[in-house]
């Protein structure tokens, strides 16, 4: 029986959120060990809200962790922790190779890019069948009987997080609750979507029934691409939230917002772990893996290939028009609006 166990997970925002379930089934397949995340410093506060994790710890491996001497720097350092069981949620070796290096007795991971290599146990690295990466997570800890019933995503907001997000909020004149939240950029241009249809979208759902307070939010680099939205769409600066707030505090904002309007990225997948309904908005990813599965979430993407699933070879995401996203905003709040009455 194990008693400690470091998940390694060296992956993007959204990874550690979908992670949520396997942590879980490691929780309860093993109630007694403390678990631990081995994760990059994007993520750690992300990772830090995994109601399944005792501690987190941090790869800088593009910083302080950085080469072969940085591997067994951070290798060292994990030694010291005797962990008796790592768990490699990744395809790539690197989290393998560490883990290798650190000693750590039980190795299980993907037999991937020759990361079998470093592994005690691997698990097949077949992805042949398109399957919601939550799913693929559980049916790799499968393979090494650790399971759980509830595939359920789940973040939990720590009491400073509530109250820095209040103060922050205070000069901003932020809405209490009940907003639409706008995520138009990606992580690479072709996964946002375009100014003109953003800014078409808020000028048309201002003009709504019961229309709320829209919010444009995004890092701090995309600051100058989200004022021109709102300069577009005549939306006071005070609603471009670009860096102004931590990922846990945009968990507060999205828990109490109406909709998440966003395309495939990090906020998207908070949004689900926080029950707040999504429009997303796909070009290049595959939402049958990526997408949202709450009751209410709405997909918008141009057809595929029925077979391989593949996209057109355009810009396909501009092709996507505010009126639909329009339709999807209002089917939400109608439904939604439907339930609270009842």
């Amino acid at each position: 029986m194990y008693k400690n166990i470091l998940v390694i997970n060296l992956a993007f925002i959204g990874d550690i959120v979908l992670a949520v379930p396997a942590v879980r089934a490691l929780h309860e397949t093993f109630p007694d060990a403390r678990i631990t995340m081995l994760t990059v410093p994007l993520t750690e506060s992300i990772a830090r809200m995994n109601p399944y994790l005792d501690d987190v710890l941090i790869y800088d491996k593009k910083g302080r962790d950085k080469g072969i001497l940085g591997m067994l720097h951070m290798a060292r350092r994990l030694r010291e922790r005797r962990f008796d069981l790592a768990v490699c949620m990744n395809f790539a070796p690197r989290g393998a190779a560490v883990a290798w290096l650190a000693r750590i007795p039980s190795r299980f991971g993907y037999d991937a890019q020759h990361g079998g290599f470093f592994l005690t146990k691997t698990a097949p690295a077949d992805r042949s069948q398109p399957k919601h990466e939550v799913q693929n997570q559980l049916d790799f800890l499968r393979t090494f009987d650790i399971t759980t019933c509830d595939a359920s995503l789940a973040l939990h907001i720590p009491a400073q997080i509530e109250h820095s997000f209040r103060e922050k909020s205070k000069p901003l004149g932020l809405a209490d609750r009940g907003c639409l939240v706008l995520c138009p950029c990606g992580r690479v241009r072709r996964r946002s979507l375009g100014a003109e249809t953003t800014a078409a979208l808020i000028h048309d759902f201002s003009k709504t029934e019961g229309a709320r307070p829209v919010y444009l939010i995004g890092s701090a680099q995309d600051r100058s691409f989200l004022m021109q939205i709102a300069q577009r769409a005549a939306l006071d600066e005070h609603h471009v939230l670009a860096g102004t707030f931590s990922l846990p505090e945009i968990a507060v904002l999205l828990r109490d917002a109406d909709v998440l309007v966003s395309v495939d990225t990090g906020p998207a997948h908070i949004a689900q772990a926080v029950h707040c309904p999504v429009v997303e908005i796909f070009s290049t990813g595959d939402p049958r893996i990526w997408g949202p599965r709450g009751a209410h979430d709405v997909v918008l993407v141009e057809p595929r290939d029925p077979a391989t699933g593949a996209l057109p070879a355009t810009e396909c995401i501009e092709s996507i028009a505010e009126e639909r996203i329009l339709t999807a905003v209002q089917d939400i709040l109608r439904k939604t609006a439907h339930e609270k009455k009842r």
